[in-house]
């Protein structure tokens, strides 16, 4: 019970914070209070796109729990996440052939989704690379590599391809036969909410009940016992790195495929980081990343739909993920000084 104090205290002070923002920006702080806790769940349509985004963020923050187990820190989950739906985007495009067509159909769409979580492995796995190997922090390089690609992955967006018959900055629609159609339209809630929920509690009992498992979690808490027991620490930040960015691959073809149906300049908008602080509001444990995806999710919701009534709107994702990476930052830094002054006499 102990250890949901630090995140729960993260993030009642990050909706405090959005709340007084949201009542002092208001012409009228009742009903735009009212609208934030009441309207995301006013309708099917908010209340199914707000599962329908939890359910890439329970992926993504799955993945960025991986890495936190294996004692890593994935800082790139944004570019994972964007090259991974670009490169969807690009094998799911129409080819001019049937529609539906059932020779190709299964296929390409394995194809699509095989490539997509090879994309996000490949952009986790070098930095994981260069810090088992050559002891270069993974939070400088996941950073640094996924700034380096994100600009590329526009240039490609709203250059070579891009759909010349629309004004957005997108590549092609997909192929209407391989979207994943809504469950109950209008909301875009679909499928994929379930399979990611499916791959969280899988990713719980795999970390907490196989030895694979607890070679990686050892490895990542308490690296030289690892050591001693003769377990690969350079494995277990390799794999946990690998996995992570497989994950957010995941997403990033879920995002695609059963959201938005292409890839669009800035499709990302955050939710890597997104990812991460739910990861960290639940101890990096798989089975909290689907609560707290679906808290991060109704922030998001609810300060859009209040945001209509105030004088100004804010990014409140951005926002919320501010508060929580320094609220947990501190207590984890503090925790070590605070036992120390207490053992002194």
């Amino acid at each position: 019970m102990r250890k949901l104090v630090q995140p729960a205290c993260a993030f009642a002070f990050a909706l405090a914070v959005i709340v007084a923002l949201l009542a002092l920006s208001s012409e009228s702080p009742q009903r735009t209070l009212v609208a934030f806790f009441a309207k995301p769940l006013s309708s099917w349509w908010y209340a199914g796109n707000l599962l329908n985004v939890a359910g890439l963020l329970i992926l993504a923050g799955t993945g960025s729990a991986f890495a936190l187990r294996a004692g890593a820190f994935n800082l790139g989950g944004e570019a994972q996440l964007y090259a991974s739906a670009l490169v969807a985007a690009v094998i799911l495009a129409p080819t001019g052939g049937p529609a539906g067509l059932a020779a190709e159909g299964f296929p390409r769409i394995a194809f699509a989704l095989a490539s997509a979580v090879a994309t996000g492995a490949l952009v986790a796995f070098i930095p994981g690379v260069l810090k088992a190997s050559l002891r270069v922090s993974e939070l400088i390089t996941s950073f640094l590599l996924s700034a380096a690609v994100t600009p590329v992955l526009d240039w490609l967006i709203s250059g070579p391809l891009r759909d010349p018959e629309q004004n957005l900055l997108a590549t092609r629609a997909i192929d209407p036969a391989f979207r994943i159609p809504p469950i109950a339209a209008p909301a875009l809630f679909n499928a994929s909410f379930f399979v990611a929920v499916g791959i969280a509690v899988c990713g719980a009992l795999f970390l907490g009940k196989t030895s694979p498992g607890y070679r990686i979690r050892i490895s990542g808490t308490a690296p030289e016992f690892a050591r001693y027991s003769g377990f690969s620490v350079k494995g277990a930040t390799i794999a946990g790195m690998t996995v992570s960015g497989a994950l957010h691959g995941l997403a990033g073809f879920f995002a695609v495929a059963g959201t938005w149906y292409m890839c669009h300049s800035g499709l990302t908008s955050g939710m890597g980081w997104g990812a991460l602080a739910c990861a960290l509001m639940a101890r990096a444990n798989p089975l909290a990343v689907i609560p707290a995806a679906i808290l991060y999710s109704w922030v998001e919701t609810a300060t859009d739909a209040a945001s209509l009534s105030a004088r100004f709107s804010f990014d409140s994702s951005a926002l919320v993920q501010a508060v929580i990476f320094l609220v947990i930052s501190v207590q984890t830094l503090g925790i070590p000084f605070l036992r120390e002054k207490r053992r002194r006499p």
